[in-house]
């Protein structure tokens, strides 16, 4: 009975976490609200309708993420990106290589022109390379010239105009889709890894097959609605408050058999 009632405690407090989290991150670019995904508990291996001893509850890892697409919202920042249906950003980080996968769109540009994230991780395009924007380059008379303007298409074609008036193509964006997008394992940031649950990636060209359009100058909100993420708090709180009570009643039960 008790380890059932902690079970209960251990599910409500897990949950509790995951609903904060949620909250928290309401504002963050590309965040993706997390689900609890909780299986029943059984004392056989296999359940039987009637005759199994419940044992409750049990968290399975990890956790299951909604990937719905958030809200798309105007910064006319030219490196501020959107993805406008499947597919997520590939980004590695330049120290140890890591691949990491994100619908947080917030790029900058680094001192030798690579198209990097908030955090230095590295933006790949198409061709598995890393995509660089040269901010300057020499004209026809030799004369260095600066970028003036970047254009990102919907299809992820980079064109950077410079000031003697030459366009420069200079990549496209790849995305990554996954068999199994809720498998991906977060790493923080809003970062995802790919894991055997979530499939490896499959990398394309935005536009084509099941991949969305890149959308110049937007970001993407959140796909955490606070008000519903606020109810299922108090029901958590609620299941969290009627566990403890049973757990200190059955306490009190065993003490009195005790004594």
């Amino acid at each position: 009975m008790i380890s059932t009632i902690r079970n209960a405690l251990l599910m409500a407090t897990t949950d509790i976490s995951i609903i904060s989290n949620n909250i928290a991150n309401a504002g963050s670019t590309g965040y993706k609200r997390s689900e609890g995904n909780f299986l029943d508990s059984y004392a056989e291996e296999i359940p039987i309708p009637g005759l199994n001893v419940g044992f409750g509850v049990i968290h399975e890892e990890p956790r299951r993420h909604d990937h719905k697409q958030g809200a798309l919202r105007v910064t006319n920042n030219s490196l501020d990106l959107a993805v406008n249906g499947g597919g997520m950003f590939v980004a590695v980080k330049p120290d140890d290589g890591e691949i990491t996968f994100t619908r947080d769109g917030s790029f900058l540009l680094d001192s030798f022109g690579n198209l990097v994230t908030t955090d230095n991780r590295q933006l790949i395009g198409v061709s598995g390379n890393a995509i660089v924007i040269p901010p300057s380059k020499l004209d026809q008379a030799g004369r260095e010239t600066l970028i003036d303007v970047i254009s990102i298409s919907n299809d992820g074609s980079i064109r950077a105009t410079y000031g003697d008036g030459e366009i420069v193509e200079t990549g496209i964006v790849a995305l990554a889709n996954f068999p199994n997008s809720a498998g991906l394992k977060p790493v923080g940031g809003s970062y995802f890894k790919a894991t055997e649950k979530s499939g490896q990636a499959v990398i394309g060209t935005p536009t084509e097959n099941n991949f969305g359009e890149i959308v110049q100058g937007h970001l993407e909100a959140s796909n955490t609605n606070v008000a519903n993420e606020l109810t299922k708090l108090m029901v958590s709180q609620q299941a969290f408050t009627a566990a403890s009570r049973l757990m200190q009643s059955a306490v009190e039960s065993e003490r009195k058999l005790i004594g």
